[in-house]
């Protein structure tokens, strides 16, 4: 059993434990609110745009444009998206765990990783081919851009084939589950049954300037760029929830051991005092022999 004097070091240093995993959970619930704030904001934007886009397709008999071609696949890149710092418990090891157990691939894969975490992973593995990626700790619709050309751009050279997202979606505060969303060729989104769409509606109602081919060809990449954006922003929502809940266990947990260690050193203690009491008594009684 360890002494009185390692036993007071070690809850000492639980105790500033404690307080780091503490004020660790305050920080996370306060980024927590800042990327749920602007979760929330992006939904009716993305919303809208989904709608007008369907709208827009309605009007065209014979919608043709690159990113909505179907092809043979030659090559798979998928874009695995995780934080670029630990402490969240399973959040990062549970996505590459998922990623890793994927139905296996037939043709060559690459990999383009969002997430210093992400990064290391793809460094690591002999099966897969790097792609350089931005970082970022705040996602930006900017850094969501600049993701999503590249993606477009090299899917357009021929450079790979199909593209596939691979992120957390957020489900609960205590809840992530890793998904695989494909994102190339692109998938036309459904309209809200409520506003159902009748074809060629748009061409009685407005007038399209410029006309609905050009218009098609402009929001197709910032439809990509958006669902890149998506989820990034889930992706962040996830990691200071998973953050969160990693602290505030860990937090409970040194508690609990600090609680378990203050009763052993008093046991202890008691045991010191009992066995000196022994002593006095044990002295006094041979003094009087």
């Amino acid at each position: 059993m360890a002494g009185i004097k390692e036993l007071r070091l070690r809850i000492k240093a639980l105790k500033n434990t404690s307080k780091i995993t503490a004020a660790m959970k305050m920080v996370s619930a306060a980024k927590l609110k800042r990327a749920q704030d602007a979760f929330t904001r992006n939904k009716p934007y993305a919303a809208r745009m989904e709608e007008m886009f369907a709208r827009v397709l309605s009007t065209l008999d014979s919608p043709e444009h690159p990113l909505l071609k179907v092809r043979d696949v030659q090559r798979t890149r998928y874009v695995v998206v995780t934080s670029d710092r630990g402490l969240a418990g399973a959040f990062n090891n549970g996505l590459l765990r998922a990623f890793t157990r994927r139905t296996p691939d037939t043709t060559p894969v690459e990999a383009l990783g969002v997430g210093r975490r992400a990064r290391e992973f793809i460094a690591r593995s002999s099966a897969l081919t790097a792609v350089t990626a931005e970082t970022t700790n705040a996602p930006t619709y900017a850094n969501a851009s600049a993701i999503s050309d590249s993606l477009v751009r090299d899917y357009l050279d021929g450079k790979c084939d199909r593209v596939v997202l691979v992120y957390n979606h957020f489900r609960s505060v205590i809840s992530q589950t890793p998904i695989l969303v494909p994102l190339l060729p692109f998938a036309t989104p459904a309209v809200d049954a409520a506003k159902p769409v009748v074809k060629g509606e748009l061409k009685d109602i407005y007038f399209l300037e410029p006309d609905a081919e050009t218009l098609f060809a402009e929001l197709l990449p910032k439809l990509v760029a958006l669902q890149v954006f998506r989820a990034l922003l889930e992706n962040a929502v996830g990691e200071h929830s998973a953050r969160m809940t990693a602290m505030d266990n860990a937090t409970k947990n040194t508690k609990e051991l600090i609680g378990s260690m203050s009763l052993t050193m008093n046991r202890a203690r008691q045991a010191a005092i009992t066995r000196e009491l022994i002593e006095i008594v044990s002295g006094a009684e041979a003094l009087k022999g």
